[in-house]
């Protein structure tokens, strides 16, 4: 008996069925969009019809509420379909929309939850600059107070949602200060002086990332969140949720390749027999179920966990450790799963050869796996302390 799913609370399982009923219904093309780097556009609002958009965010303006394991399993099964569009949304809810609900005030929180959370406006957070990736605390994009607004100039790469976001909460430097010159800014399209150049990508091709360029952008001094310096803080709370809520993403891989994987197995015939039978391919089939096990059960404890201690600095090696093993796990069980299928494994009409593209990208983003590992050095340096 496996035991990862064992006693998860009900609402939990609730929204497993939930997603994965309309996933079942909504997401029969996802090679097609794949191939084609397209989400359909009605997608969105049906996906804030159930809720999907709200993740993370308030439930009294709209939002599912901070449970975070709800978030980890919605990413899970959405991603055994399209691991792109369970990106795209959390891009939306968990990097932006819960970045603006943890570190907004009354007044924005009221402004920008209540359609982020519905689905009506679409949001993107902006980080990454051309020259500035893990060193992410050194940006370069300039925020400057002018009477009571900033002149925001910068440019920002590999922004998910980027091309149809409505809502940006951009991080940029307000002083030189080296330990609080960084700043949080909600940034609306419409403020104007705003452009978005599509980007092509490897894998992950249904979710639009882009090339941001925000050139004078004038942003009302309401819209920063907090205080001016905050914004290493802001940024490093968002990333720990980010990488406990996405690395659902790299489950939902793994197990998309075990079922694709074991029933190809079970029914390819050679030499006589079904190819199950053989040893070679049991080892990859056992692998692939280990690390859906083994991660799966880590996973939904630290979500747990962080629910008890939100925001604790405590579980960032911990958030950094799961981000790792499970991405390195999806690729690995992606790549198997292709062996696995030989021939047609390496053509289109397959998922598994998506899901390798696929979570690659989690090998690299919310902080590449090198950068996670000099994380935990730094962990085992200092020494490990209880919560």
């Amino acid at each position: 008996m496996l035991i990862s799913k064992v006693g998860l609370r009900e609402e939990v399982i609730e929204f497993i069925n939930t997603v994965k009923e309309f996933c079942e219904r909504e997401f029969k093309d996802t090679l097609e969009w794949d191939a084609q780097e397209y989400m359909p556009h009605d997608l969105w609002k049906k996906m804030g019809d159930i809720g999907l958009t709200g993740m993370m965010l308030d439930a009294d303006l709209g939002g599912l509420g901070d449970d975070l394991l709800t978030s980890v399993v919605i990413h899970e099964e959405m991603s055994v379909y399209s691991p792109a569009i369970a990106m795209t949304l959390g891009a939306h809810a968990i990097l932006a929309g819960n970045v603006i609900n943890r570190g907004g005030n009354k007044k924005q929180k009221e402004k920008y939850i209540p359609p982020i959370a519905s689905g009506d406006k679409v949001a993107a957070i902006c980080i990454t600059e051309p020259e500035i990736g893990s060193d992410a605390a050194h940006p370069r994009t300039r925020a400057i107070k002018k009477g009571d607004r900033y002149i925001l100039k910068g440019n920002k790469i590999f922004i998910t949602n980027g091309p149809i976001a409505d809502i940006f909460v951009v991080y940029a430097r307000t002083s030189d200060d080296p330990k609080r010159g960084v700043s949080a800014f909600i940034v609306e399209k419409d403020f104007g002086n705003i452009s978005v150049e599509k980007m092509h990508k490897m894998g992950m091709r249904a979710s639009p990332t882009g090339f941001v360029t925000f050139n004078d952008t004038e942003v009302p001094e309401e819209n920063l969140l907090r205080a001016e310096g905050e914004g290493i803080h802001i940024m490093m709370e968002g990333l720990d949720v980010e990488r406990i809520g996405l690395s659902g993403s790299n489950l939902g891989m793994i197990k998309g390749s075990l079922d694709i994987a074991s029933k190809y197995a079970k029914e390819r015939m050679q030499f006589g027999q079904p190819i199950i039978d053989y040893q070679l391919i049991q080892e990859k089939l056992a692998y692939i179920l280990s690390q859906l096990e083994l991660n799966r059960l880590y996973l939904y404890n630290l979500a747990e966990i962080w629910r008890k201690y939100p925001g604790s600095k405590k579980l960032r090696a911990a958030t950094a450790l799961v981000k790792m093993t499970s991405a390195q796990a999806a690729v690995k069980s992606a790549e198997e799963a292709i062996q696995i299928l030989g021939g047609y494994g390496y053509t289109t009409d397959y998922r598994v050869q998506m899901y390798w593209r696929d979570a690659k990208l989690y090998d690299i983003g919310a902080g590449t796996t090198e950068m996670m590992k000099i994380l935990l050095s730094r962990r085992i340096e200092e020494g490990f302390a209880d919560l």
